[in-house]
């Protein structure tokens, strides 16, 4: 797989992410060691999220060709 072509997607996202947990956290300099972890989570539940879908419809375009139209 080619990581290039998604490089703006990947910056976008960042960008969108790193604005909310700024917003959001509170006590984020005490917590800044630990932030790591909390990212890799949210980063994980995207990645999981993301391939549901890609997986899901996938799976529509190959029932699609297989089902008998009529």
């Amino acid at each position: 797989m080619e990581k290039k072509c998604y490089q703006e997607i990947i910056d976008e996202v960042s960008r969108k992410l790193s604005r909310k947990i700024i917003s959001e956290e509170k006590d984020l300099a005490r917590r800044a060691t630990l932030i790591d972890k909390d990212i890799a989570d949210i980063v994980q539940d995207i990645g999981l999220q993301t391939t549901n879908k890609v997986i899901e419809n996938t799976r529509d375009k190959i029932v699609e060709k297989k089902t008998p139209k009529g």
